[in-house]
């Protein structure tokens, strides 16, 4: 939630957002799938975030010594085996999103600021609906009225409502 936080301090903060701004945004946002993607996995079983989890063990789960799944494989793994729907659409936003941070990591800022906000709004519309349909149900009342706390700027009259 942290890292959303900061992705829409950045996106919002000037009337058109800098280069320094939308690479950050960027960045958090990445975080920010990744993360809650995996929040979501580990919610349906620990193995899940192993990148094989054949080899997964509860001793290396809480030691956090695994190498886990890419942020693509924890949303084809919510969707093929938690059963959630993650669109094509969306599933093509996120890749978008991880391509655009590797490039903005290792090259600069190679896209238009306006091609950039555009695929980080794709994204953070896909998380205020994901949080709010397949986090916050699953999450204790006071860690749901945080969260939900902290997304109300984001988007408050549709992200918390479970369909």
């Amino acid at each position: 939630m942290d890292y959303l936080e900061n992705d829409f301090e950045h996106l919002t903060r000037r009337k058109i957002p800098s280069a320094r701004d939308l690479k950050y945004a960027v960045l958090h946002l990445q975080a920010a799938t990744e993360v809650l993607l995996k929040a979501r996995l580990k919610a349906e079983h620990f193995s899940l975030l192993f990148s094989h989890p054949g080899k997964a063990t509860r001793e290396k789960f809480e030691r956090g010594d695994f190498q886990s799944c890419t942020t693509l494989e924890a949303a084809d793994r919510l969707r093929d085996i938690a059963q959630l729907a993650i669109s094509k659409d969306d599933w093509e936003r996120i890749e978008e999103l991880g391509k655009t941070r590797n490039a903005l990591q290792h090259y600069g800022l190679t896209l238009s600021a306006a091609a950039v906000e555009a695929r980080a709004v794709g994204v953070l519309d896909f998380l205020i609906t994901f949080i709010g349909r397949h986090l916050l149900p699953g999450l204790p009342s006071d860690e749901a009225a945080r969260a939900t706390d902290t997304m109300v700027p984001l988007g408050p009259e549709k992200p918390f409502r479970a369909k």
